[in-house]
């Protein structure tokens, strides 16, 4: 008997350490479970899982509270959700990629996002919702930009999750260097505070985005297709650690806050619409982007696109969780219903 083909297959990392693969597991399990109540199979799999006949997956057994090997038919529809960008670079990614284009078989959200590619995109269309942002070649490209402004980002082009992250402000004795985490770094040159971020960096201007209580806060909205068009599932708050932590992510101190004690600010119409924009250039350029999270400050002149991402963490707010769940499904059944392949573009680089 040929075991029922998977409505989705979730593309995890190969396990280390002795764990099956490598990924939020958690989440997976949720997951799986809203698609086996809609009466379909949900299975994560890895690079390594698939062979000529099918795919050798994993389902979780909450009888026996384990993750099962199985052996099933290539998935409908697969969710990349590979851990890091290391595994998207291989040889074996693009053998996958290119099988599943033979397929046609969808996969959404091709690779994670540089940020220098997504800047270039996005400032066509949105410039007015950007930060003025340049890809540092030398030392020059730092020093010009410190001539026109007082205080910048410098974030790794390759990172998610606020890591890498310093921020830079002139003072009255030189320079001071604050990493993601709040601790300062003093220097009386640019050049000497600079030199780690001459190669794989962005400078980034500093957005006087609003305030609680003397704290920075980000609007963490999450975007998903829904019948071809871009739609905000939902929006939390995070605000920094401190007024000199330059992030705020919970990870660096920073704390969650309601979305009720700031939405007076946000103009929900304004930002559906900038996000609907960039989930179309996205797709336009970078192939099928099924969700995409989107960090955002409130500034006098309106919203500013700090940065996106297209492996979004889960959220600690329930109810955002909980929708996103629904929001994934029904694209499931979209996307495994004759959605066309989008195989993704060279992103610009």
């Amino acid at each position: 008997m040929t075991a029922r083909r998977p409505l989705v297959g979730i593309l995890a990392g190969d396990g280390i350490d002795g764990a099956v693969f490598h990924g939020d597991g958690a989440y997976f399990k949720s997951l799986q479970y809203e698609v086996q109540k809609a009466g379909e199979l949900c299975c994560v799999m890895t690079l390594s899982s698939f062979h000529e006949s099918g795919v050798s997956g994993f389902v979780y057994s909450r009888r026996h509270q384990q993750w099962a090997k199985v052996e099933l038919p290539l998935p409908r529809v697969i969710y990349n959700r590979l851990p890091d960008r290391a595994a998207e670079e291989t040889t074996g990614y693009r053998l996958f990629m290119a099988r599943m284009k033979a397929e046609r078989i969808p996969v959404f959200n091709p690779f994670f996002f540089n940020k220098w590619d997504v800047y270039c995109l996005l400032k066509q269309k949105l410039t007015s919702s950007l930060p003025l942002t340049y890809k540092i070649t030398a030392f020059d490209d730092i020093l010009t930009f410190m001539n026109n402004y007082p205080s910048a980002y410098l974030k790794p082009v390759d990172s998610s999750h606020g890591q890498g992250i310093f921020r830079i402000r002139k003072d009255s004795s030189g320079y001071k260097l604050t990493s993601a985490d709040g601790s300062d770094s003093c220097y009386k040159d640019l050049k000497s505070a600079c030199h780690p971020f001459l190669t794989g960096y962005l400078i980034q201007e500093e957005a006087h985005s609003d305030t609680v209580l003397g704290r920075k806060y980000d609007l963490r909205a999450l975007v998903h297709l829904s019948r071809g068009e871009y739609e905000i599932t939902g929006i939390g708050v995070r605000a920094s650690g401190g007024p000199s932590h330059p992030t705020t992510h919970v990870k660096y101190g920073g704390t969650l806050l309601p979305f009720e004690s700031v939405s007076e600010k946000a103009d929900l119409n304004h930002l559906q619409a900038i996000l609907s924009t960039a989930g179309n250039e996205l797709s336009r350029s970078f192939g099928l982007i099924g969700e995409f999270s989107a960090d955002i400050g409130l500034t006098e002149k309106g919203p500013v696109i700090y940065e996106l991402n297209s492996k979004p963490m889960s959220f600690d707010e329930a109810a955002i969780q909980k929708k996103r769940l629904d929001q994934l499904l029904a694209l499931f059944f979209e996307l495994s219903k004759g959605t066309a392949f989008q195989s993704p573009r060279i992103p610009l680089r």
